[in-house]
């Protein structure tokens, strides 16, 4: 994910990437929901304590389950901006793709929600939702699903042939149109 640190910083943005928990180079395990929301927590009281960031000058950003996470930072602290790339509008809907053959009725047995699609009702920042079309992981549907939850100002962005990874797929034409929207929106801000 340098990469993509280093692509945005070449557009002028400051860029802070984190792994959460049992993700990447950080240690423990991802296990519950609340911690993974802890670990977003502080990675925005981070920016907002040492590096002095205006809460509407910070763009959350999360890809796949990332998602989950900048939306509910996002859904209980202010924030400039939120771009969901490849993201789900809740764990039973991907549940539900992945294991079809379980009966709907017992996803309640699943211990994470992430409820993203009704988190997404809080957040009063602009809102980029981005997905790549045909999504093998999370499906492109989700995409819509959670456009229609955001409150707005929103944006949708379809991408066919980009797959899971947007950004990777896409490349410069989806950051040309990441960058327009988050200047769009902190000058929403000002």
């Amino acid at each position: 994910m340098a990469w993509f640190a280093e692509e945005l910083s070449e557009h002028k943005f400051n860029v802070l990437l984190f792994d959460y928990r049992g993700y990447g180079l950080s240690g423990g395990q991802a296990g519950a929901e609340s911690g993974l929301y802890a670990d977003g927590d502080a990675a925005l009281a981070y920016v907002l304590g040492n590096k002095s960031a205006a809460p509407g000058k910070v763009v959350l950003y999360g890809q796949s389950l990332g998602t989950a996470i900048a939306t509910d930072v996002a859904s209980r602290h202010p924030c400039g901006a939120l771009i969901l790339e490849s993201g789900f509008s809740s764990g039973s809907a991907v549940a539900s793709y992945h294991l079809p053959w379980l009966p709907h009725w017992l996803h309640f047995l699943g211990r994470n929600r992430f409820e993203s699609a009704r988190k997404l009702k809080s957040v009063h920042a602009p809102v980029l939702i981005t997905h790549g079309k045909p999504d093998t992981i999370i499906p492109t549907e989700e995409a819509q699903v959670l456009f229609a939850a955001a409150v707005g100002p929103k944006k949708l962005l379809i991408f066919p042939g980009a797959g899971h990874n947007v950004f990777g797929a896409a490349g410069d034409g989806y950051v040309r149109q990441l960058e327009e929207f988050i200047r769009a929106s902190l000058k929403m801000n000002k």
